[in-house]
C-alpha cells in the first residue's frame, strides 16, 4: 500500500470522498424537491429516486454503474408501473363491487363489530390539533411508499442475491395483489360508511402531516385519478408489503429481534384500521398473500439452486459419461 492511498489521499480515497459528497447533495436534494412537491406516492417515482442516489453511490466502484443498475432495477421499474397503470383500471372491467360481503366477513372475524368504526368512535373527534399518535398512524402508512424501495437499494449494496431474492418475492406477491383487485374489487370501510353500510368513519390516514407542513393534497389529487383505485382494497398491500420485508428478515435475523420485525407489519396493520383504509379482513389476507409469495419465492430458489448444482456436475463429468455415472465409485 502507498503511503497516498495508506493516508487516504490516493485516487480511491479521492473517489470515496466525492462521491460521499455528492451523495449527501443529492440526499438535500432530494429532501428539499419532497418539501416543496409533497412526499412522492407513485412507486416509480420512488424507484426513480433510489436508483438516482445508487447510481451516485456506485461511482468508481467494479461492482456498479449504469449498466448493472439498468439491468436490476429496469425490470422491477416496469412491472410495477404496469401494476399502477392497471390497478387504476381494474375496477372498470366489470367484476361487481363487494361490499356488504366485506361487512359480513368483517363481522365474522370481529365477533360482530367493524373495529374501524369502533376504534374511531373511540379515539376521535378529528377537528382539533393533531395528536401524537396520529403522526405515527401517518407515518406507518406512508412508509409502504418508501420502505420496501430502501431495502431493495441496501441490498443492491450489500447483498444482490438478497435483493433478487427480496424482489422476486415483492413482484410475486403484487401480481397476486392485482389479480385480486381485477376479481374482486372491494370497498374500504371508509366507502361503505359513506354509503350507509356502517357507522361513522372519517378518511384521516395522513392528518398526522400537519404539523410538519407536508401538502399532500395535491400529491393526492395527482396520484389518485392516474394510479389509484378505490375499491382495490382487498387485500391491503400495505399489510403484505409490510409482512413480507418482515418474514424476509427473520429468515436471517437471530430469534431475539423477531418480535422488532414483527413491530413493523404489526403497526401497519393498526394504522389502517385505525383510519379506516382497510378492514381487519383485508389486513389478513395482505399477510397471508405475503406468506404465499415468500413460499413460492423460496420454491423457486431451492429449485434454481438445485438446476446449478445439477449444471455444475455435469460439465465436471468426463466426456462421454454422463454425470450420474462419473460419480460412481471404478
Amino acid at each position: 500500500m502507498t503511503e497516498a492511498a495508506a493516508d487516504g489521499h490516493g485516487a480511491d480515497g479521492g473517489i470515496g470522498r466525492r462521491r460521499a459528497v455528492a451523495l449527501a447533495a443529492y440526499v438535500v436534494f432530494v429532501i428539499g424537491w419532497w418539501k416543496v412537491n409533497g412526499l412522492p406516492l407513485e412507486r416509480l417515482q420512488v424507484l426513480g429516486w433510489v436508483a438516482g442516489g445508487l447510481l451516485i453511490a456506485s461511482v468508481g466502484r467494479p461492482d456498479g454503474g449504469l449498466v448493472r443498475i439498468v439491468r436490476d432495477w429496469v425490470p422491477l421499474a416496469v412491472i410495477l408501473a404496469a401494476y399502477d397503470l392497471t390497478r387504476g383500471v381494474a375496477d372498470t372491467l366489470g367484476m361487481p363491487v363487494q361490499r356488504e360481503s366485506l361487512v359480513w366477513l368483517e363481522q365474522i372475524v370481529a365477533w360482530g363489530n367493524i373495529p374501524s368504526v369502533v376504534a374511531q368512535e373511540r379515539l376521535g373527534p378529528y377537528t382539533g390539533p393533531v395528536r401524537w399518535w396520529e403522526v405515527g398512524v401517518s407515518l406507518v402508512y406512508l412508509s409502504h411508499f418508501v420502505v420496501p424501495f430502501v431495502v431493495l437499494g441496501a441490498l443492491w449494496v450489500a447483498d444482490r442475491p438478497g435483493f433478487r431474492r427480496y424482489r422476486n418475492a415483492l413482484l410475486v406477491l403484487t401480481a397476486m395483489g392485482l389479480l385480486t383487485y381485477v376479481l374482486v374489487p372491494a370497498a374500504p370501510p371508509w366507502m361503505a360508511s359513506r354509503d350507509g353500510l356502517i357507522g361513522p368513519i372519517s378518511r384521516v390516514v395522513l392528518r398526522g402531516m400537519d404539523p410538519f407542513g407536508l401538502d399532500l393534497g395535491p400529491v393526492l389529487v395527482r396520484y389518485g385519478p392516474r394510479f389509484g383505485n378505490a375499491v382495490a382494497a382487498l387485500p391491503s398491500l400495505h399489510a403484505g408489503w409490510s409482512t413480507l420485508t418482515a418474514l424476509f428478515f427473520a429468515r436471517r435475523a437471530r430469534r431475539r429481534w423477531w418480535p422488532l420485525l414483527a413491530a413493523y407489519p404489526l403497526a401497519m396493520s393498526v394504522a389502517l384500521v385505525v383510519s379506516g383504509e382497510h378492514y381487519v379482513f383485508d389486513v389478513l389476507l395482505g399477510a397471508a398473500y405475503a406468506a404465499v409469495a415468500v413460499g413460492i419465492e423460496q420454491a423457486w430458489h431451492r429449485r434454481s439452486v438445485r438446476r446449478a448444482a445439477e449444471r455444475a456436475r455435469f460439465a465436471t463429468a468426463p466426456v462421454g459419461l454422463p454425470a450420474s455415472a462419473a460419480e460412481q465409485p471404478g
